[in-house]
């Protein structure tokens, strides 16, 4: 598969998720052409030291993003989107939560999705048009 470097994942992790995600899928899935931004949504202790660990024992290009309160999703995607944009040239970034993405089917679809052609969204604002939920990909 050829991938853009242009590509990016923002996985928002709260409070209550941390027992739903499998480190090995990160390990054996994603490679190191996408860029990978781990939102602690809430700066949970535990979930940042799951976060670190995981970032530690993967190869993939992960970032964690420590966010002190808890925000809604949005908030959460739009900090991950900022943090992306300014520390890498990303296009394209799909958001979602770990429960989403543990399924190794998901992973492969999200694959598949980087690879399409799409042009930017039109009626989002300039940092989201680039920015697309793991359900949206799947739709188009």
């Amino acid at each position: 598969m050829k991938f853009s470097m242009n590509n990016g994942i923002i996985i928002i992790f709260e409070k209550n998720c941390i027992d739903t995600i499998e480190i090995q899928i990160f390990k054996l899935t994603f490679n190191k052409k996408i860029k990978i931004c781990l939102v602690n949504n809430g700066n949970n202790e535990k979930i940042f030291k799951f976060l670190d660990k995981l970032k530690d024992s993967s190869e993939c290009d992960i970032s964690i993003l420590n966010l002190r309160k808890e925000k809604t999703i949005m908030m959460a995607v739009k900090a991950g989107v900022r943090f992306l944009s300014n520390k890498n040239n990303i296009n394209l970034i799909i958001y979602t939560t770990p429960k989403s993405i543990c399924n190794p089917k998901t992973i492969y679809k999200i694959l598949k999705f980087f690879e399409r052609d799409l042009k930017n969204k039109k009626d989002k604002r300039v940092l989201l048009r680039g920015v697309y939920s793991i359900q949206e990909a799947f739709e188009l």
